[in-house]
């Protein structure tokens, strides 16, 4: 059980996240729609550190938490490869989408999904995009979301183009006595715009 301190810090973390919308970036080349709705994006043995990411989904101004909203992930292998790089593997290919999903938020708004903590890979020399996830948020009623989730103390941050626009979240780290496999955990809350309806 964590203590009540972590509760109180996500707490404080989360009521100032909703004086802001989170911020919108680039989609980027690596998007491939149709993943498939899995909570999981990778195999149990994927090669690289556990990592599960969780949080919850709000729309402003009412800060109310957006139920059914979907979450599309995509990200990098730890060798900083993506899957199905040039979209031309089939969908039978068990491969083609791997640490790539979509999910659902439930009644509160909460969503989680667990993977492994994404490897860097080269941009254009001498820059090195550093380890990061991409998220697109979309619900009816909300303005469509494209952010990217970096991790604190990866030096190439300061670097990154989109590194300033985009948030960055800090793991714990837990590790297992039985294996001796470490977990990271990391929460990302997301603020969404309401849709204004044109007449």
């Amino acid at each position: 059980m964590r203590p009540i301190s972590t509760w109180i810090a996500r707490g404080a973390r989360t009521l100032l996240a909703t004086c802001l919308p989170t911020a919108d970036t680039v989609r980027g080349p690596f998007y491939r729609r149709g993943a498939p709705w899995r909570t999981r994006l990778c195999p149990i043995d994927e090669p690289g550190e556990p990592l599960s990411i969780s949080g919850t989904i709000i729309v402003l101004p009412d800060c109310r938490p957006v139920m059914d909203a979907v979450v599309d992930v995509w990200q990098t292998n730890t060798r900083g490869l993506y899957s199905n790089l040039f979209g031309l593997a089939r969908r039978s290919n068990a491969r083609a989408f791997n640490l790539r999903g979509r999910l659902r938020s439930d009644d509160a708004g909460r969503y989680q999904f667990d993977s492994i903590v994404p490897g860097r890979y080269p941009l254009f020399w001498p820059l090195t995009r550093p380890r990061h996830i991409h998220v697109m948020v979309t619900h009816p009623e909300c303005e469509r979301l494209i952010t990217q989730i970096y991790f604190e103390g990866d030096k190439y941050n300061r670097w990154d183009p989109w590194w300033l626009t985009s948030t960055t979240i800090r793991l714990e780290h837990d590790r297992e006595v039985a294996s001796g496999r470490t977990t990271s955990t990391g929460y990302f809350d997301i603020a969404l715009r309401f849709r204004r309806f044109r007449k």
